[in-house]
C-alpha cells in the first residue's frame, strides 16, 4: 500500500512538471525592440515598432513606447533592421532527386530556414518529402513548412527511373487513378509535367477537381496555354507564354522555345520571329483566367540566356553547397547548352521577352509567385530565392511588389494566416540589416529568422548552414 501511494505521488509529480513545463513554452514570448517594419500589407516602413509574439503568433504591432513589454518576454534589440514576413519559395526541389539520390532533406531545410524561407512548395513529390513535412510540421527539424506535389505525371520518362518522383499517366484512366491515389496519400497537390496528351491532362483536371486537389505545373504543347487556362491549371514557368507569340502556328508547328523545347536548335530558330506586339493579348488571357503564375525567370535566364561564364557560377556563394556527385553532371548540361552555338541576338531576344512577359502581366495585375527551380543547375535551395525576387526587379517591378511576389502573394494563393505583418498573423519573419526597398539585394542581409514560435539569431543561422555545407558539399 504504501508503495502504491509513493508511486502515485511520484506520477502525480511527473505530470505536473511535464504540464507547468508546457505551460513555460506556450508562455514564452518575443518582443523585436525599436524594429523597422515591412509589414508587406500595405507599402513602406514603420519606424521605430515594437512586435510582440507569442506561441508564434503576432500579439500586436506598435510605436515603440506605447506597448509596455511583457514579464517573461525575450528583448530582441533591432534597432537599424528591418523585420519582414518570411520569404516563400514556390518551386524549388530537393538534392535527394539528383546524383546519388541521398536523402539529405534535413540539412537543406536548414540551408532554406537559414536564407529566410519559412515556406517552401516541392514540386516533385516523394515518400521522402512527406516525412520531411511531417518532421518540420512536428517540430522534430528545423525548417520551412513545406507544401509537397505528387510525383510529377508524365507522359513518358525520358531519362533512366533511378529515383521515383514521376508517375507515367499515358491513358486517361492511369491519370485519374493516380489523382486519386496521391490526394489519399497526403500529397497537397497535382503536378503535371512532361509530355501529356491533351486527353490525359482533362482527366487528371477532372479528377482533381471531384478529390478537391489543385493542379500546377508545366504546360506542354500537346495541351496548349488557352486549354491550361481554361482548366485553371497554375502555370509554373510561363510554359507556352512564348509560343503565343509566333506570327502562326506554321513556325515550327507552333512550337517555341518553352520547356523541354529549349535543347532544340529548331525552336531556338524561331525567336526572330516572335512576334511582341502580341504580349497585351497573352497577357488580357492569363489575367481573365484567374490563374497566378510562377516565372521562374532566374533559372530559364541565368542558365539558358545569359552566357554566363565558368567562373561566374563558381563564384557564387552557394557553389559550395552543391554534392560533389552532382557536380559533373551539371558541368555536362553547361556544356551542352554552349555547344548549341545558339546566336547572342537570339539569346538577347529570349531574355528581354521573359522579362518583358513579367512586366506586363505585373502592371496587368497578374497575380506573381516567386519559385527558383533549384537545385536545377547551379541554383542551391535557399540561396537561390533571393536571385528570382531581384529578377523580377530586373524585369521592371518594383522592390515592394518583387516582395510580394515571395510574401502577401504566395500566402493568399496557398490560404496560410502569413505573409504580412500584423495582428494575429502567423509570426514567420525574417530581420534584415538592410532595406530591401531600397536595395532589392538587401533580402541577403539576414540577421534572423523565427519560425514555429522559436527565434534563430544569426550566429545559429551560420552553423545551420556551416553543418548543411558539412553534409552536402562533400
Amino acid at each position: 500500500m504504501k508503495r502504491d501511494i509513493l508511486m502515485r505521488f511520484y506520477l502525480a509529480f511527473i505530470y505536473c512538471l511535464y504540464v507547468s513545463s508546457n505551460l513555460a513554452a506556450q508562455e514564452a514570448g518575443y518582443a523585436f525592440k525599436n524594429v523597422s517594419v515591412i509589414p508587406m500589407n500595405r507599402e513602406g516602413v514603420l519606424k521605430d515598432q515594437t512586435v510582440l509574439v507569442k506561441d508564434g503568433i503576432i500579439q500586436s504591432v506598435s510605436p515603440a513606447g506605447k506597448q509596455a513589454i511583457p514579464a517573461g518576454y525575450t528583448a530582441i534589440d533591432a534597432k537599424g533592421k528591418f523585420l519582414l514576413p518570411g520569404f516563400f519559395d514556390m518551386h524549388t526541389h530537393f538534392f535527394n532527386e539528383q546524383g546519388e539520390h541521398k536523402n539529405t532533406c534535413e540539412a537543406e531545410l536548414k540551408m532554406m530556414l537559414a536564407n529566410g524561407l519559412t515556406t517552401a512548395r516541392i514540386m516533385a513529390g516523394h515518400p521522402n518529402y512527406l516525412e520531411a513535412r511531417d518532421k518540420v510540421k512536428e517540430k522534430v527539424w528545423a525548417g520551412p513548412d513545406l507544401v509537397i506535389a505528387s510525383p510529377q505525371f508524365v507522359g513518358r520518362w525520358p531519362w533512366p527511373p533511378d529515383f521515383k518522383n514521376f508517375e507515367i499517366t499515358d491513358t486517361k484512366e492511369k491519370a485519374a487513378e493516380a489523382v486519386r491515389r496521391f490526394k489519399k496519400e497526403g500529397y497537397d497537390l497535382i503536378k503535371v509535367s512532361f509530355m501529356i496528351k491533351s486527353d490525359v491532362f482533362d482527366a487528371i483536371v477532372q479528377a482533381a477537381s471531384e478529390v478537391g486537389i489543385p493542379v500546377a505545373g508545366h504546360v506542354g504543347p500537346l495541351v496548349k496555354l488557352p486549354a491550361a487556362l481554361k482548366a485553371g491549371q497554375q502555370n509554373e514557368h510561363m510554359d507556352e507564354f512564348i509560343d503565343m507569340l509566333l506570327p502562326d502556328t506554321s513556325y515550327n508547328r507552333g512550337q517555341s522555345v518553352s520547356d523541354m523545347n529549349l535543347w532544340r536548335m529548331n525552336a531556338w530558330s524561331t525567336v526572330p520571329h516572335l512576334d511582341e506586339k502580341k504580349i497585351p493579348a497573352l497577357v488580357q488571357m492569363v489575367k481573365e483566367s484567374g490563374i497566378y503564375v510562377t516565372p521562374t525567370n532566374f533559372f530559364f535566364i541565368s542558365c539558358f540566356g545569359s552566357g554566363y561564364t565558368d567562373e561566374v557560377y563558381k563564384s557564387r556563394p552557394d557553389y559550395g553547397y552543391i554534392p560533389a556527385a552532382i557536380l559533373p553532371e551539371r558541368w555536362d548540361i553547361k556544356e551542352r547548352n554552349r555547344n548549341m552555338k545558339i546566336p547572342k541576338e537570339s539569346l538577347d531576344r529570349y531574355v528581354y521577352l521573359r522579362k518583358k512577359m513579367v512586366y506586363e502581366l505585373w502592371k496587368a495585375g497578374v497575380p506573381l509567385m516567386a519559385g527558383s527551380d533549384s537545385p536545377e543547375w547551379f541554383l542551391v535551395p535557399g540561396f537561390s530565392i533571393h536571385d528570382e525576387i531581384s529578377m523580377f526587379v530586373k524585369a521592371g517591378l518594383s522592390p515592394f511588389a518583387a516582395l510580394q511576389t515571395a510574401t502577401v502573394n504566395t500566402a493568399r494563393y496557398l490560404g496560410v494566416n502569413k505573409g504580412t505583418i500584423e495582428k494575429d498573423k502567423q509570426a514567420d519573419l525574417i530581420l534584415l540589416d538592410k532595406n530591401p526597398l531600397e536595395d532589392i539585394r538587401n533580402t541577403r542581409s539576414v540577421q534572423g529568422v523565427m519560425k514555429n514560435g522559436k527565434w534563430y539569431s544569426r550566429a545559429e543561422l551560420q552553423d545551420m548552414l556551416k553543418e548543411a555545407k558539412g553534409v552536402l558539399g562533400k
